[in-house]
Parts: C-alpha cells; sequence; structure tokens
C-alpha cells in the first residue's frame, strides 16, 4: 500500500501511551501501535454494524409477529415469570428485578 503522506497529531497522553506500548515490548514502533488500534476500531465498527443489524432484524420480525396478532401482553412481574416457565426458556433467574 502507498503511503499517502499523512501525519496525526496525538495528545500526550496518547503520546505517552504509544511510548508506553513500545517501551514494554508489545509493539517494534509507534506505527504498529497506531495500526494495531485502527484494526481494532474497524472491528469495532463491524461488530456494530453487525449488531444493528441483528437488532434491525428482530425489530421487523417483531413489528410483523404484531401485525399478525403474534403476541403475548403481560402487565406484571409475575405473568413475566409465568410465561418463561410456560415457554421452557429456563431464564427466570435472569430476569432484571425492575421488569414490570
Amino acid at each position: 500500500m502507498a503511503n499517502t503522506g499523512r501525519k496525526f497529531s496525538l495528545t500526550d497522553h496518547q503520546q505517552r501511551f504509544v511510548s508506553d506500548r513500545v517501551a514494554n515490548g508489545r509493539h517494534a514502533s509507534g506505527s504498529e501501535v497506531i495500526r494495531e488500534a485502527l484494526r481494532r476500531f474497524e472491528d469495532d465498527i463491524l461488530y456494530e454494524q453487525a449488531c444493528l443489524a441483528v437488532a434491525s432484524k428482530l425489530a421487523e420480525e417483531g413489528e410483523a409477529a404484531h401485525a399478525r396478532g403474534d403476541f403475548t401482553r403481560l402487565s406484571s412481574r409475575e405473568e413475566l415469570h409465568a410465561f418463561i416457565r410456560k415457554s421452557g426458556a429456563g431464564a427466570t433467574s435472569r430476569v432484571p428485578e425492575n421488569v414490570a
């Protein structure tokens, strides 16, 4: 890949961080630190996009189920626990206390 001659400014804190990573032997140079940071940032963005795609798909499925009338209205914590037990989800112990 061609060097585009880009230059970036770092805060004092960021410069110390890069220097520390090189000094402790984790990276051979400051450029390696920055490249790893960018790879991780790119991975974070891809993960976020994948999560949003899943959430969007689930929302669409939920809206379609609601439009079909395929839902159960629960109005209390007790109804929620009963519904979970009945469904066999086995997640009763993970229901947050503040779910109403």
